[in-house]
């Protein structure tokens, strides 16, 4: 007979009913928040520059919040004096706070049993079997632990308590905290990568090379955060879309939604900053120039924040040339330059302050100015705003650069967009300076762009189409993403089916012919690729349009080098007009 003490931990626990993890999947369990899972990303985000103990502390309390928790923590391996390995608890939140730094076993202990099983864990009544939590003040109800993962051994583990007998944790929590467990391994290998770098800062070669790769780990973090974001984003955006066609005629409902546009806006930005940020990282930020007029870009820039101009209350004044300027240049990123200069502008210029936007090119028509040579356009956007410290200004265009007051203010952003503006401008050839008397002194912003040309001849003018109905295959493992757009295509008149996987959009086409499909890449199991190779091969779906959706900017480079699997590629969170085009295509 094998002795009590020679069982493993867990096998112990099980039979002291100590460990319940079983429940978790037998429980009811509330849906997702995403609006509390965005607000508690963007602190994530903002949090990437911060010191190692701020970032798992940061972890902690997000943890706390989104579980609703009575206490929660990180508790990271280390080794004793004696070389036994045990946990200390580098981050609390919450009731037991003052539990910070306390040491505790790996052998029998909760979050030894769940390195033991290599899964998260729910323990009842943990103080009962387990003798290193005796000191946990006040009683733990249930404890729920995740492992941290790492290479080669585990970081340690991540967990949350409840201190209240009617609060039990769900397999919603237990979704929680294996994303932050995530996200937590992401940020100590970052942090370990770069205090390596800086430890071998005498070896020139070596540090070097060490930067590089923390910073590409950072970059694959960035991408993983942007991509987390883009899933609730896509659903929440489509529902907010449907409500205002069925409650086109309820003022209240309408005043609400547009709070809640405004909001998902700002996100939108913050998300479309951090993916074009990895773009530049991996040199897939790039334009495409067309002939268009540059009254109508500066037009769209200055529409796209007339909402934030107007609640800021400031007095935008804008001059551009009395003549028609043709310009040969990428219309949605120079949109985006001059946006991002007035979102700027708008953000450090207090209310009721004065913008200006002065856009100066060359009359072609007049035959002074018909030379060989390139005829620059020079924007310029000037505010009387917080100003510019004379120690920052040299390093306004790197990225993640902020100043103290920008850290302040809860709509500052990420610290990316200059450097944006500065690779979009460089990217048409031009040039862009900034300039600044001081803090409180306003900014000053020049563009010169060699983009203005002769007259293309008549711009193309393309007139509204009619969007027939069309039969469509909606294919993705977020089932709030295909309910919510499936919900807004079919107000339009289409004919929808959904799927959640790849077996069941095949079972859906053997009685269902779609004429478009558009498919999640990134799905469990057989991906979008396998399931569109199948469709393929289908007589049914010969015809059928297959749409690749995805929030990785890498997949874009697998759909390029195959482009005989999809016709189309859209990134996530699915822009409206982009599906438009391809339904109207198909």
């Amino acid at each position: 007979m094998v002795a009590p003490a020679a069982l493993p931990a867990a096998e112990l626990a099980l039979r002291a009913g100590t460990l319940v993890t079983p429940a978790l999947a037998t429980r009811a369990h509330r849906p997702p928040d995403f609006a509390a899972e965005n607000e508690s990303m963007h602190r994530l985000a903002r949090a990437l520059t911060t010191s190692g103990s701020a970032m798992l502390q940061t972890l902690s309390d997000m943890a706390l919040h989104l579980c609703e928790a009575g206490t929660a923590g990180i508790g990271l391996l280390e080794r004793d004096t004696n070389g036994t390995p045990v946990f200390r608890w580098v981050a609390v939140s919450g009731q037991c706070v003052a539990a910070l730094d306390t040491i505790t076993p790996v052998a029998n202990s909760p979050s030894g049993v769940a390195l033991e099983l290599e899964a998260g864990q729910l323990f009842s009544f943990p103080q009962r079997h387990f003798a290193c939590l005796e000191h946990v003040t006040p009683e733990i109800f249930e404890e729920l632990v995740v492992p941290i993962p790492g290479e080669p051994t585990p970081w340690g583990t991540l967990w949350v308590m409840s201190h209240d007998r009617a609060h039990f944790f769900d397999s919603e929590d237990l979704r929680i905290l294996t994303s932050l467990a995530n996200f937590t391994c992401a940020a100590l290998t970052t942090t370990r990568a770069k205090a390596d770098a800086e430890a071998r800062a005498a070896e020139a070669e070596a540090a070097r090379n060490a930067v590089a790769l923390a910073e590409a780990r950072k970059d694959d973090f960035i991408a993983l955060l942007s991509h987390e974001l883009r899933n609730p984003l896509g659903p929440i955006d489509s529902a907010m879309t449907v409500v205002r066609k069925l409650a086109a005629d309820n003022p209240s409902v309408i005043s609400a939604l547009g709070i809640a546009d405004r909001q998902l806006r700002i996100l939108k930005r913050l998300l479309g900053d951090l993916l074009d940020a990895s773009r530049i990282r991996h040199g897939k930020l790039s334009v495409r120039p067309l002939y268009g007029v540059l009254q109508d870009i500066v037009a769209d820039a200055v529409t796209a924040l007339k909402a934030d101009i107007n609640n800021g209350e400031h007095r935008l004044h804008v001059t551009v040339p009395p003549y028609p300027v043709t310009v040969h240049a990428d219309p949605a990123r120079l949109t985006q330059v001059v946006a991002n200069l007035l979102s700027n502008a708008v953000k450090y210029t207090p209310p009721g302050g004065d913008i200006s936007l002065l856009v100066q090119a060359p009359d072609l028509r007049t035959a002074s100015t018909s030379t060989s040579s390139p005829r620059h356009a020079v924007i310029t956007v000037k505010d009387n705003g917080s100003g510019i410290s004379e120690s920052l200004l040299p390093h306004v265009f790197e990225m993640f650069a902020q100043s103290a007051s920008a850290r302040r203010r809860a709509e500052g952003g990420l610290g990316i967009g200059l450097a944006l503006v500065k690779h979009l401008v460089a990217a048409h050839n031009g040039t862009v300076t900034i300039e600044s008397p001081g803090e409180g002194q306003g900014t000053e912003v020049t563009i010169r762009l060699p983009i203005v040309c002769e007259n293309a001849g008549e711009l193309a003018v393309t007139a509204p189409r009619t969007m027939a109905p069309k039969r469509i295959l909606l294919v993705d493992d977020n089932a709030d993403t295909i309910e919510a757009l499936g919900t807004l295509l079919e107000l339009e008149g289409h004919e929808v089916k959904r799927a959640t996987s790849g077996p069941d959009a095949l079972s859906i086409v053997e009685s269902f012919m779609p004429e478009v499909a558009l498919i999640d890449i990134t799905m469990p199991g057989m991906d979008g690729f396998e399931l569109a190779q199948l469709l393929r091969l289908r007589a049914q779906c010969s015809l059928t349009r297959l749409v690749a959706l995805t929030g990785h900017v890498n997949d874009a480079t697998r759909f390029q080098k195959d482009e005989r699997v999809f016709d189309f590629h859209l990134a996530k969170p699915l822009s409206l007009d982009d599906l438009a085009d391809v339904l109207l295509c198909s």
